[in-house]
């Protein structure tokens, strides 16, 4: 299923558990460009900025990928915790994915409740690997303090490499499939084609 078919769906089933489904125009109406927690461009965005990028990074020869990050166990975690403490998890991580992508022309996104976009600009598929797994070790050494609360976070990351004139789309399905795989494999993990092949080459 495309991504943003699969993004559609999971979000209706949020907003629709024991209620009347919202038409989709009222949806589209009530959907803001930006995110109003992390402050970050939404989905719709994420393609309507993101499919201009990847053209142009294909025309240019420019090195391009797009992942998606994932905080971990999320239903565990809101069903645990509190609002205020849920909220804070996922600003403290879009935080640390604001200051590992400032100063870049990386562009950033919050896709859903706990699920982040990057389009990494000017990375092959092995060097957004290891900038994926650097951001990955950096959120899971974040202690989130809440009250009398001190607990620790992880994210899955799925890496997909823009390497030919597929759709926006196709890309963010890639990376969906590779973070499907990251969280079968045990989670807080890093998966892209560059960590398969050298899983093979083992």
């Amino acid at each position: 299923m495309p991504y943003l078919l699969s993004q559609h769906f999971r979000e209706k089933e949020r907003l629709t558990h024991g209620l009347a489904a919202p038409l989709p125009i009222q949806m589209e109406a009530a959907r803001p460009i930006a995110d109003p927690l992390t402050g970050f461009a939404n989905l719709k965005e994420f393609y309507r900025l993101g499919e201009p990028v990847v053209r142009e990074c294909l025309s240019e020869g420019i090195s391009c990928a797009v992942a998606i990050v994932s905080i971990d166990h999320f239903r565990r975690l809101n069903a645990v915790h509190c609002e205020e403490t849920v909220a804070q998890v996922v600003k403290t991580t879009a935080a640390r994915l604001g200051s590992a992508c400032r100063g870049s022309r990386h562009f950033l996104a919050r896709l859903g409740d706990e699920e982040f976009g990057m389009l990494l600009v000017g990375l092959d598929v092995a060097a957004a690997t290891e900038f994926c797994e650097n951001l990955r070790l950096e959120v899971a050494g974040i202690r989130i303090m809440s009250g009398d609360i001190d607990f620790s976070m992880t994210v899955s990351i799925g890496l997909a490499e823009v390497c030919g004139p597929e759709t926006f789309d196709n890309y963010l399905n890639a990376a969906e499939q590779f973070l499907f795989m990251a969280k079968s494999h045990g989670r807080n993990r890093v998966f892209s084609d560059y960590t398969i092949a050298l899983q093979a080459a083992d």
